[in-house]
């Protein structure tokens, strides 16, 4: 199972660029404890960003980065990987300039079955998933 740590790792591994932005996020906690739902919910921020302008190759890591974290991850891991990165991005389904199906259309089989029980959930149907 991966860790939290190890899915940092990954993140900055796929995105380097993301380092500044986690060491921000880091800083703006001082010695308090922080969640690492927290620190995935700033990796989503820059997933956002990435799929409204990012490469097709930087869409496919996105979605492939779920997947992993879903298949090897912890069990803490699994859930910020749902409700901090999957549920943060899809919850942008039908903002004006925000091409979610760039995402949807490239998720795999766990990610898709999570946002369906999401949309289940919500009685909604994120635009590419179906």
């Amino acid at each position: 199972m991966l860790s939290e740590q190890e899915s940092i790792e990954i993140m900055l591994k796929l995105f380097p660029e993301f380092k500044d932005k986690l060491e921000e996020h880091r800083d703006s906690w001082g010695d308090n404890k922080y969640e690492f739902g927290l620190e995935m919910a700033q990796f989503s921020s820059l997933a956002y960003d990435k799929i409204k302008s990012g490469t097709e190759e930087d869409i496919i890591k996105l979605a492939d980065f779920a997947e992993q974290m879903l298949a090897d991850g912890n069990e803490i891991v699994r859930w910020a990987v749902k409700y901090e990165y999957l549920e943060n991005i899809t919850n942008n389904d039908g903002e004006r300039d925000f091409p979610i199906e760039r995402f949807t259309k490239k998720l795999k089989p766990l990610s898709v079955e999570f946002c369906k029980e999401l949309d289940k959930g919500w009685g909604t149907k994120t635009t590419g998933i179906y």
